[in-house]
């Protein structure tokens, strides 16, 4: 065998072994999304629970403080994202979407944080049997 032919079989291996690692950790994932099931979200203003309701897709929650403080978060099927924020720096609008397909990989896990207006949301995950899920995702 030639060097080039060596280098090729090696290359070829290497992408395998990338794509069965690939595919692995896809399924794992898959295996363990299907394990919970969004159920639930919560919503905290200075650490108390303000509102916590079961997902409904296309509705919203309006969260308004007395000091003028106003978040609004819409619910998606399987998560929810902050549609808009009263503060002024919008980081908790720029968040993004919290759904059960990725809060594992969020910094913030299964929360959006708006430190201004001092409100938190968060998913609740339930298993099966209604329980909910604490999973803290290992980073």
């Amino acid at each position: 065998m030639t060097r080039i032919a060596r280098i090729k079989n090696s290359a070829v291996i290497f992408i395998m072994t990338l794509s069965a690692v690939a595919l692995l950790t896809v399924g794992a994932s898959s295996s363990r999304a299907g394990k919970t099931s969004a159920g639930r979200v919560r919503v905290l203003v200075d650490g108390k629970t303000y509102s916590e309701q079961p997902l409904k897709a296309g509705e919203s929650i309006r969260v308004s403080q007395p000091d003028g403080c106003e978040n609004v978060i819409m619910m998606t099927g399987n998560g929810f994202y902050m549609q808009s924020a009263s503060c002024r720096n919008q980081d908790c609008v720029h968040q993004g979407a919290v759904t059960e397909a990725n809060y594992m990989l969020r910094v913030l896990g299964t929360s959006i944080i708006c430190i201004p207006n001092r409100v938190e949301v968060q998913l609740i995950l339930s298993d099966d049997s209604g329980k909910p899920v604490m999973d803290i995702p290992d980073v």
